[in-house]
């Protein structure tokens, strides 16, 4: 691929191109995972710091791979107090959000993911030994113990990152959020940093197999919010803020909306409702 100091225009991968990234994606992620199998076998004291070197190795080389130019703004709002629980509410509207994401910020950073991408052979195994966090969308007891796990995680000092749209956005556009994560971070006391990106659904649109070379990408990290100003868990509030605080760091218009756009109830916010 191009060197990174050379700035290119972004163009469509071609059809050798396409293979190429899908080949070394697919590679670089499998590299990574049975490294993170292995090291888990290890006992070592200093196991999470490892895991956080090599997930940024991995995301590093996804990175690479595309050529993605990522910038962060905001880095001010990125101050992390001893003791607090950590709450990333991400836009969603790449598979390269994870990875940008580890590129953008340091910590241990782990995602609230759905419980299919457990089932990947090899894969889903390195995750959970990563301390990735897994919820059962379907089955709301089961996605009440997840969540409990979840909040103990964050308790040792894991930084949840969650995407409060459930799914990846079609269209780049924060969608329609849930309730599930809001209700944890009131759960936990929790501080939300609001991040999004701008650009990323270019370098490959959900559901696709197309990619994009040399796209600039832009990572925007929001102003932080105390879920212990608020009254009475008032989950609503939290939701107007963060979703205004979204729509304005991925460059989205915000005075469309008065009230929050919320999906359906799905078992996560109605296990903690």
């Amino acid at each position: 691929m191009a060197s990174r100091d050379r700035v290119l225009s972004p163009r469509r991968a071609g059809f050798w191109a396409t293979i190429w990234i899908f080949v070394a994606s697919v590679s670089t992620t499998l590299y990574h995972s049975v490294v993170v199998l292995f090291m888990s076998g290890s006992g070592r004291p200093d196991f999470r710091t490892r895991i956080d070197q090599l997930l940024r190795s991995w995301s590093d080389s996804l990175l690479r791979i595309v050529d993605m130019r990522l910038s962060v703004h905001g880095k001010e709002n990125w101050k992390l107090e001893p003791g607090r629980a950590y709450l990333v509410m991400c836009s969603h509207a790449s598979n390269y959000d994870i990875p940008a994401t580890y590129m953008a910020l340091p910590g241990s950073i782990r995602m609230l993911a759905k419980k299919e991408l457990r089932h990947i052979p090899i894969f889903g195994k390195a995750m959970e030994r990563a301390e990735f966090l897994f919820v059962d969308r379907q089955n709301r007891e089961q996605a009440i113990r997840d969540l409990a796990h979840a909040r103990k995680k964050m308790e040792d000092g894991i930084i949840l990152w969650v995407a409060p749209e459930g799914t990846r956005s079609p269209d780049g556009k924060p969608g329609r959020l849930k309730k599930g994560g809001f209700h944890l971070a009131f759960d936990t006391d929790a501080v939300v940093i609001p991040v999004g990106f701008r650009q990323i659904a270019r370098v490959q649109p959900a559901r696709t197999f197309r990619w994009t070379l040399h796209q600039p990408v832009a990572c925007h990290i929001g102003n932080p919010i105390d879920t212990r100003a608020f009254r009475n868990k008032d989950v609503q509030g939290l939701m107007v803020q963060v979703e205004a605080a979204l729509l304005e760091l991925t460059g989205q218009k915000t005075d469309h909306r008065a009230e929050p756009v919320v999906a359906e109830e799905s078992s996560i916010g109605a296990a903690q409702a």
